[in-house]
């Protein structure tokens, strides 16, 4: 963080500096990448636009009520709609650096959609330069470089030049924010392997990080293969659970009137999946056959990647009978909280899951 911040002959000039263009770059805010943002370095405070304000899903009761008016080389003094204080990331790890900033809301039209001021730049420790348009901030893992879109700041000066009946078709440009950690999937860099759950069914085969030390690795197969029967890779291998061990009933609200659909009529090929598929879920007693029943909905068939078919059911109707439970996986926080400081599930806690739940679909 106390690395001497330099710009010199190795750091590009990009031909848009000739023409003296602003610098514009992307920060992420509230779990949206805001595009757009103006470093301000003649602004006091960091400004952020209502309409942009509203389209982050933030409601006007989380504003600090603002009475010093913003004054302006030009125009009238501008009164604020209020302040929030929101966490800005600048650029993406791992050299990024996260700060909150105080922003004032204003209810103006702008092409731009932030105006990060002095403040965020004292805070973030940033150099700016205009003349290789772009930031250099300080991180933990160095020096970053935040380099500015001449194109987006050429065509914001373009909008603002045109009047404000332009400014008022600027988009926003917001987009949903991903971290890095969060999109990367096990498979896409990880290199697995494949091991054979049960001798007599060596195509029955589950996938794990081949980079496991060896004793983990181990480890975890043994574990795998005592609750092998968790694990189901046809309808056969779910012959679903005792009744007297659990059952589960629809808490549907009586003032609700059944809904009961018309019958489909199917092409042949569909009736055959449809068909097929009802009687492998009867053979293994997962669904019963009634006669007169309350709620009736149609199957509804969906193609899959390799053009097979995958057989569904609609549950709208019935979803909207039956009141929502807002603590319907209780569990869930104290599984999260035990796995805090573990690279894997630990061992005693995935025994419990292995033993608590049914048969599960191996992918």
């Amino acid at each position: 963080m106390d690395e001497e911040i330099t710009f010199g002959p190795r750091d590009s000039v990009p031909l848009a500096s000739g023409n003296h263009e602003t610098i514009v770059i992307d920060v992420v805010t509230n779990n949206y990448r805001v595009k757009k943002v103006y470093v301000d370095q003649r602004s006091a405070v960091d400004i952020m636009f209502y309409r942009v304000f509203k389209e982050l899903g933030l409601e006007d009761g989380q504003l600090t009520p603002v009475r010093t008016p913003l004054v302006g080389f030009t125009g009238p003094p501008i009164n604020p709609e209020g302040m929030i204080t929101l966490r800005v990331t600048v650029r993406q790890v791992p050299k990024c650096r996260t700060i909150p900033v105080n922003f004032v809301v204003v209810n103006q039209q702008s092409p731009y959609n932030v105006f990060l001021g002095r403040p965020a730049l004292n805070a973030l420790r940033a150099i700016p330069s205009t003349l290789h348009l772009s930031v250099k901030i300080p991180t933990s893992d160095g020096i970053a470089e935040v380099h500015g879109d001449p194109n987006v700041a050429r065509a914001c000066y373009l909008a603002m030049l045109r009047g404000q009946e332009k400014v008022v078709a600027q988009t926003t440009s917001l987009e949903l924010y991903i971290p890095v950690e969060e999109a990367r999937q096990l498979g896409t860099q990880d290199e697995i392997e494949e091991f054979s759950l049960r001798e007599d069914r060596p195509d029955r085969v589950l996938h794990i990080g081949a980079l496991l030390p060896s004793e983990e690795k181990e480890g975890l197969k043994a574990l795998l293969r005592e609750y092998s029967q968790v694990f189901a890779w046809t309808v056969e291998d779910m012959p679903g659970i005792p009744t007297d061990l659990a059952v589960h009933n629809l808490n549907v609200d009586p003032h609700f009137k059944s809904v009961k659909q018309k019958k489909r009529s199917f092409a042949p090929e569909r009736n055959e999946v449809i068909k097929k598929e009802v009687g492998k879920l009867l053979e293994s007693r997962i669904i019963l056959e009634v006669y007169y029943p309350t709620w009736l909905t149609n199957p509804v068939l969906v193609k899959k990647e390799d053009q097979t078919w995958r057989i569904c059911v609609d549950f709208t109707d019935l979803n909207k009978a039956c009141p929502k439970d807002c603590f319907s996986l209780p569990r869930i926080d104290r599984l999260l909280d035990s796995t805090v400081g573990f690279d894997i599930l630990p061992p005693s806690l995935l025994k419990k899951e292995l033993t608590a739940t049914g048969p599960c679909r191996s992918g």
